[in-house]
């Protein structure tokens, strides 16, 4: 099973599939994408990230976060600057 190393590096999470298509459809329902663009993007971005990093003993969560924001910058790129101001905010820095 892969293991995701969070942010501040001593924290580690089972890898969730679920996680990850959950906030592509959160940031895609945010930039005012239609459902089956959503779908879409979910299926094309998601399930690329999640069978690339699915395979791995151990990856980085920032590893994940900077995969999926270039796909969706060639996919969709409002939904790319909903992600990166969503991460801001998480971050602190607005």
């Amino acid at each position: 099973m892969t293991q995701v190393i969070k942010r501040g590096g001593k924290k580690r999470q089972a890898f969730s599939s679920s996680k990850i298509k959950g906030a592509i459809k959160s940031a895609a329902k945010d930039a005012g994408l239609s459902s089956a663009k959503t779908q879409e993007l979910i299926e094309d971005v998601g399930n690329g990230v999640i069978s690339f990093f699915g395979k791995k003993k151990v990856v980085k969560a920032v590893d994940i976060r900077k995969s999926i924001v270039r796909r969706l910058e060639r996919r969709a790129k409002a939904v790319a600057s909903k992600w990166k101001s969503f991460e801001r905010k998480k971050s602190g820095r607005f």
